[in-house]
């Protein structure tokens, strides 16, 4: 079963459809300027959509995460891969009296995971720009998933997809190759179908 988060990505697709593409596309793909310019506004527009999809599933799992641990002392694959992944680790002391003479260079085991959440929650929030697979991988290994529950093919094609939102932003339109807008609604869908499929792994962490 999908998130609401999901279902509210999925919603906002839709509508970001019947505002800028055609409601019926042309067989010859013959279109005027303005609908090309609209289907790079698509693209741009359903990008920061899944951009922000991810980011907030991310903290959504962590948080699930922590408050669950915090609760009832059980330890989700989640919170045990973001701790496992985090980057700078505190260091173990070396006596009981060492920790609690310096607890700040020793927290403890809540200090820990809190700050792993709070790592993930500033990556996610400021440090990520984007969905092509460096930024999806940074985004979803640590929280554990594996490399088996990421569809090589999906993430194949949402980077290249990724890139040619770069060239909509940031290229002026007589820079760029038209967009046939019919392509694009199919592109943006196994974009999404593949979202859902990840969605659906970040439900069992």
């Amino acid at each position: 079963m999908v998130s609401a988060r999901f279902k509210e990505l999925e919603r906002r697709i839709g509508e970001l459809r019947r505002s800028f593409l055609p409601q019926k596309f042309d067989p010859t793909g013959d279109y005027e300027d303005l609908v090309y310019e609209q289907t790079r506004a698509f693209r741009v527009l359903t990008h920061a959509e899944f951009e922000s999809f991810i980011e907030d599933r991310v903290i959504e799992v962590i948080d699930e995460a922590v408050s669950g641990w915090k609760a009832s002392g059980i330890i989700a694959i989640s919170l045990l891969a973001v701790v496992a992944y985090r980057e700078s680790a505190p260091p173990i002391p070396g006596s009981l009296s060492e920790a609690a003479a310096r607890p700040e260079k020793f927290p403890a085991l809540q200090k820990r995971i809190e700050a792993a959440q709070a790592d993930m929650h500033r990556y996610a929030r400021k440090q990520n720009h984007g969905i092509k697979e460096k930024n999806l991988l940074r985004l979803l290994l640590p929280i554990g998933l594996q490399e088996a529950d990421i569809d090589s093919g999906w993430l194949s094609a949402t980077e290249t997809w990724a890139r040619a939102r770069g060239d909509a932003a940031h290229q002026g339109a007589k820079m760029q190759v038209k967009p046939d807008p019919q392509n694009e609604l199919k592109t943006v869908n196994v974009v999404l179908d593949g979202f859902r499929d990840i969605d659906i792994h970040m439900e069992a962490k």
